[in-house]
Parts: C-alpha cells; structure tokens; sequence
C-alpha cells in the first residue's frame, strides 16, 4: 500500500464516514492471503497448531473445536468471514472477552503493531465478528476481530478471575507441571543476541524505525530520546553501541516516572510465559525482573520499574557520589 493510499483511508472510510487514528496496540496475523489483527487485550494466548476436532454439527463460522486446559474452544477461520471454505489447520489465538473465549486460526502471526487509522467496517455484514477495519504501516488493510464481536459466534464460557489471577494462582502455577494452564501473554524481543520478554500490562507502545534525537550534555544511560505521540522519551540501552543506529525499533515500558523506550534489535511474536517462582528476586543483568517460561524455555523479564532502578537511578547516585 503506498503512502498517499494509506493516507486517504486514514481520512475516510468506504462509505465517507471517519476513520480515527489509534493509540491501541494490535496484534497483526495472516490467514490464507489476508490480514487481520486483534487488540492486545482481548488476546488471551496463542497455541502453536494444535490438534483441532470437527465441531460434529454445521454451525455458521465455526470450522473446529478445540479442546484446552479441560474446556472445548470453538475456533472460527477468520477467511470465512468472508464466504471462503473454513479449514482446520494452524495456529489458534485465543480471544478473549465479557461474551467467552473463541480462537482464531492464524497461519502467521505478525506481530504487534499500532495502527495508523482505525475506522467501522459498515460494509460487512451482520453476524461476522468483524466490526472494523485498521490501516497498519508496512501491512495495509487489517480486519479487526475484538471482544465485541465474540457473541457472533458460540464460545467457550468466561473463566471466574478467581482462577486466573492473584497470588494463589501464581504460587499454583510456580508448582505445576508444563501441562498447567498458560501465564499472561508477553511480548518477545532480543537484543544483542540474547532474548528477552516484557509483558502486556507493562508495554505502553511499539515503535518501528524511529528516528533518535540526541539529548545535549547527557551523561550516564540516558543519551537520547524519542518521539511518542508528541511527548520527548528517553531511551535506555542495554547493548550501549558505540555507533548509536539512526533508526531503531523500541519497546516503551511503563515506569513511575513515566514511559522509558528501551532499543530492541528484533520483536518477536507474542508468547504466554508463567513467572518462575523458585529463581532469586536479584539479577546480576541490569533492567531484569524475573524469569518467565514456556516449557523448556527460558526468558528473561523485563520492566520499566527494574530499568529505571538499575540505569537510571544508578547513574544518579553514582554521578552524586563523584
């Protein structure tokens, strides 16, 4: 999609209504040749081709069944949305929302991304999940499938928060096995080599090829800056390059000063990672929070409260003790 294009679906949808720019991450995946993409959250998790079940009865949309942590998940081929034959093959990320759980037959997931221009989808019809259209940079046109179109479709009851969250369920997960219900959702990046992971609550924005601005006089951690939807953040590096890029991607983290944009080399796709309990609260590697895991892997957490204790603060009382 070329930029001029990109720009007059960002002023007007097909029918002349407005489309709205967007501060919403999405997650972006394919499915037979088209695009589509989920806001963060309402993705509960994404499982890797599992091993889905005919549902047994002809019901609109849904082209599987599957069966996970102990519930049957019905599973919708989002091609069929658009009249296409369903098929029941690839990668199922589950969504979430007040109406149930569906899953989505994905065959790539692209990633996150934010969205230049979000606006309504009249043209669709009733009963198709889908209720708007997105314009993402790099991608074109994406469908948005949201928790307010879960209710189109049968869906898995809503698990109690009881089950999902708070300490109980934590030190649970820390003893169970790999079969345990999945962790929160977090996002995967790597830099200088080495992987590591930040979750959805603590990710405030994805930004791809921006420029950095060098702050004058700067001092320690802290040498530039980038621009977030108008507002200066500064930029923390954990592989401190000796050539600084001019262009690089960031994650930008929350923190309790406000949002701090860490430099990434690769974002990777979304996994659900479990808190492993029985590793130390102390890391000998700067900005790391905790060790989160899928099966045999391993990844290490970070935040923007540990990077703004372990760069920035430092650097301040180091300088003060000079």
């Amino acid at each position: 999609m070329t930029a001029r294009l990109a720009a007059d679906m960002a002023a007007t949808t097909p029918d002349g209504g407005a489309v709205h720019p967007t501060e919403t991450p999405v997650l972006v995946f394919e499915r037979r040749g088209q695009s589509f993409c989920c806001p963060t959250a309402d993705v509960l998790e994404i499982v890797e081709e599992p091993a889905l079940d005919q549902p047994g009865y002809p019901t609109p949309l849904v082209a599987a069944v599957l069966l996970h942590n102990g519930c049957f998940i019905p599973v919708v081929d989002p091609a069929n949305l658009f009249d296409q034959p369903p098929e029941r093959r690839g990668d199922v990320i589950l969504l979430h929302g007040p109406a149930g759980t569906v899953g989505l037959l994905a065959d790539s997931v692209l990633g996150f991304r934010n969205p230049t221009a979000l606006g309504p989808a009249p043209w669709i019809p009733p009963g198709r999940m889908c209720r708007s259209a997105a314009v993402i940079e790099g991608i074109g046109r994406a469908f948005v499938l949201a928790a307010d179109g879960i209710g189109d479709v049968p869906s898995a009851p809503t698990a109690p928060p009881s089950a999902t969250s708070g300490p109980a369920a934590a030190s649970k997960e820390a003893e169970e096995t790999d079969g345990a219900p999945a962790g929160p959702m977090h996002l995967i990046f790597t830099i200088a080599g080495r992987s590591f992971a930040a979750s959805y609550a603590d990710v405030r924005r994805i930004l791809y090829r921006q420029r950095l601005f060098r702050v004058p006089g700067a001092v320690g951690r802290v040498r530039c800056a980038v621009e977030v939807i108008g507002a200066v953040v500064p930029v923390l590096d954990l592989a401190e390059p000796e050539i600084l890029p001019e262009r690089a991607d960031f994650v930008v983290l929350s923190s309790s000063v406000g949002p701090l944009a860490l430099r990434v080399d690769v974002i990777l796709r979304p996994l659900s990672l479990r808190r492993d309990a029985t590793d130390p609260e102390w890391f000998p590697s700067p900005g790391i929070a905790g060790i989160g895991r899928q099966n045999d892997q391993a990844f290490s957490v970070i935040t923007g409260e540990a990077l703004l204790r372990d760069l920035v603060n430092a650097d301040a009382a180091r300088q003060a003790g000079a």
